[in-house]
């Protein structure tokens, strides 16, 4: 997971909104398809973007800046001028609820309601879809970087992007003979290396099983009674297991046939950003949102022209 932004040193910037950081990346994905596709230095584009549903306010103020950067900006030494011609947001988890609906029809989504849920890094988001429309959506701070604060509190000198990485790839498998849990310890004194690993595990594990127990509290308090729930973000492939136990009543949707879209799509990009199976799953997986809302987005704008 994030092995780009372990290459150079990122931070995950959990303090700022994320439609601020989206103006130069989305810059730098414009610039690098106009050079690719060797388009001239003025063309028109049509957008569409996810934002955390506790950002989704500022779905205005991120068009009017971003339709103001593209009008002169430089990328590789090429000035490139371009318009806005159309420009589409919508809160994150909606690409998944539009796919359903293509996927089982108008009639059939209007007569559900589907819950999505988004499972972050950086928090935790409920949309709630009625009659068709999102009627309603709720966020806190329950992200996954809270259960990796629990583990540094509870450990000595862990890095959190390391944390992170050696969490996820450790699963339900929160042991001492866990390869990626193993490689977490810093001590190299062997009287001292059993007493270190055993403080991880119990740190992770005691970390996670509050981090659910947060979560699940949440979902009793705020998730009304649903004919379906949809299962996104990094951190539910994580909690599987207990998401799947949670709504063993309900029926739920993971994405699986995107994801296997995605990874057609991506294969012979993927390798060259993940080491392992898990680390590919992960990265598929956190795509199918978007990837969702851009063949909606695709089939909208080809039925326009």
């Amino acid at each position: 997971m994030g092995f780009l932004a372990r290459q150079f040193s990122a931070s995950a910037r959990l303090d700022k909104l994320k439609y601020e950081t989206s103006i130069h990346k989305a810059l730098a994905v414009i610039g690098a398809i106009a050079q690719h596709n060797k388009l001239p230095n003025r063309f028109s584009l049509s957008l569409t973007s996810l934002l955390p549903y506790g950002e989704y306010q500022n779905r205005q103020a991120f068009e009017q800046q971003l339709q103001s950067a593209l009008k002169d900006f430089r990328f590789r030494g090429q000035r490139l001028r371009v318009k806005l011609e159309r420009f589409e947001c919508l809160p994150e988890g909606a690409g998944l609820a539009m796919i359903r609906q293509r996927q089982n029809g108008k009639e059939w989504f209007n007569a559900q309601t589907i819950a999505v849920l988004m499972f972050g890094h950086r928090n935790t988001s409920l949309l709630l879809f009625e009659r068709g429309k999102m009627t309603v959506g709720y966020t806190n701070g329950l992200g996954f970087h809270q259960m990796v604060k629990r583990v540094i509190e509870r450990t000595s000198g862990q890095d959190a992007t390391a944390l992170t990485s050696a969490i996820y790839a450790a699963g339900s498998d929160i042991t001492a003979d866990n390869q990626a849990i193993r490689a977490l310890v810093k001590s190299r004194e062997p009287k001292n290396i059993d007493y270190e690993l055993q403080m991880i595990v119990n740190a992770i594990a005691t970390a996670k099983a509050e981090y659910w127990s947060r979560l699940y509290d949440w979902l009793e308090s705020t998730l009304p009674a649903v004919n379906e729930v949809i299962l996104s973000g990094g951190a539910a492939l994580y909690l599987e297991q207990e998401l799947q136990d949670c709504f063993q009543e309900i029926s739920t949707y993971w994405g699986a046939d995107l994801q296997q879209q995605v990874q057609e799509v991506f294969k012979d990009k993927s390798n060259d950003y993940c080491h392992t199976f898990r680390e590919q799953e992960a990265l598929s997986f956190r795509l199918i949102d978007a990837f969702g809302l851009f063949m909606r987005f695709r089939a909208q704008i080809e039925k326009v022209a």
